[in-house]
């Protein structure tokens, strides 16, 4: 048990007790004040209430120390309302026969004329009720206690579970932005060895920020688009004058913090179903905005033309990975949404809540 848990148990049964033992002391007094009766056995009532004090808390805390009683609270409903009561009573009968030898043979408060069975067993009652409380007490304290760490277990669990989802799926996004690229330098190797060199230039910049990604799961937007900046650079290189790029980032949002590679993926998604389709290439626009407490982030792209083929290994992986980081990472009020309904134009839009 830690000392603090001991010092609060402590703390509970001197109090308990003593309130106990003070407020029949009080009414002993106030007693003799409005009768004139009792004064000459108070010193003895006293000790008599003293002792059964320190009695009770002896006893309570034997109890507890030899009984599992911590874990009664796993215990089901139904054995509880069978241990409770026998347990009480026991201990309001022990408690009863220590009241009754001190009263009679030791401190000399009742004779033998006042023995009887009944005020035995009133006084067994009594005391049955008093150790019921205490139990009750002591029992609705670990039964609180447990629900906390019941509770913060379950905390652990769904943070870990989150922990290695972010991680399953940012190991997922990884592999699948190195791939891209990747293709990109295999096309131009044959096409414009000069370019394929560039290309090969910039995607050594963006393995080494693969490379230390492995860090925070959230950057500065800032940051993501300086990636986003490198990445287009080597897609231009491929595409030429297919690719126009726009942006449009208010300045206050730039140091937002983001999940790595979403606005890296929206991109990546925007070129290779749009633009990498489209004969005549198009347009890339990033917008970034503070809107009513959130951060709205756009990434537009020229369609491809209707009827054109999926590109291969196109299977959605990349923006359904993107949207559940977002979810884990900046909670359930944070979206991404892919609007597909303009013949012109295709817009993934993400809000991100901001803290207040």
């Amino acid at each position: 048990m830690s000392s603090r848990r001991t010092l609060v148990y402590a703390a509970c049964q001197l109090g308990g007790w003593g309130l106990y033992g003070l407020s029949n002391i009080l009414l002993s007094i106030l007693f003799i004040a409005t009768t004139s009766r009792g004064g000459e056995q108070f010193a003895s009532r006293t000790a008599w209430t003293v002792l059964m004090c320190l009695s009770g808390g002896l006893l309570t805390h034997l109890a507890r120390t030899w009984l599992p009683m911590r874990e009664w609270v796993r215990l089901p409903m139904r054995r509880l309302a069978l241990l409770v009561p026998l347990t009480c009573s026991a201990l309001g009968l022990v408690q009863q026969v220590i009241g009754l030898v001190l009263a009679y043979p030791v401190l000399h408060i009742y004779g033998a004329s006042d023995f009887s069975f009944t005020f035995i067993i009133t006084g067994g009652a009594f005391w049955a009720v008093v150790m019921l409380m205490w139990l009750l007490t002591y029992l609705t304290v670990h039964f609180v206690e447990q629900a906390r760490e019941t509770e913060r277990e379950r905390w652990r669990q769904e943070v870990a579970a989150q922990t290695s989802e972010l991680r399953f799926l940012k190991a997922q996004l990884q592999p699948h932005f190195l791939f891209n690229c990747l293709n990109s330098v295999r096309a131009l190797i044959v096409e414009d060895p000069a370019r394929a060199q560039q290309a090969v230039t910039r995607l050594s910049t963006l393995l080494r920020h693969a490379l230390s990604s492995h860090g925070p799961e959230t950057v500065p937007l800032s940051q993501e688009l300086q990636v986003v900046r490198d990445y287009l650079s080597l897609e231009g290189i491929r595409l030429e004058e297919r690719l126009r790029v726009r942006e449009d980032v208010a300045p206050e949002t730039l140091g937002i913090a983001v999940p790595a590679m979403l606005v890296q993926t929206l991109v990546e998604n925007a070129i290779k179903h749009g633009i990498a389709q489209t004969p005549e290439g198009g347009e890339v626009t990033v917008l970034t905005r503070v809107r009513e407490g959130a951060l709205l982030l756009e990434v537009a792209n020229t369609p491809a033309p209707s009827g054109t083929p999926a590109p291969p290994h196109s299977n959605g992986e990349g923006l359904h990975n993107a949207s559940e980081r977002l979810r884990l990472l900046c909670g359930a009020g944070a979206s991404l949404q892919l609007d597909q309904t303009s013949a012109v134009l295709t817009t993934a839009r993400v809000r991100i809540p901001l803290p207040p």
